[in-house]
């Protein structure tokens, strides 16, 4: 079975942290880039084309 692709953008490293340690223990579940800004959120997305993005709403600079 092909993995779903996973890119998390959030302002707290720890809630990051969290979230991919988690999702890397799913089998199904790859995470392809992390980032703390919008502008990490556009480059992961551009870069990586991950199935789902994760992205906090309410961070510095809009989610």
């Amino acid at each position: 079975m092909t993995s779903i692709t996973v890119g998390i953008v959030d302002d707290h490293p720890l809630f990051r942290e969290g979230v991919t340690r988690s999702l890397s223990e799913i089998k199904d579940f790859l995470v392809v880039g992390e980032g703390a800004t919008s502008d990490d959120a556009a480059m992961i997305a551009a870069d990586k084309h991950p199935d789902v993005m994760l992205v906090d709403v309410s961070m510095p600079g809009g989610g």
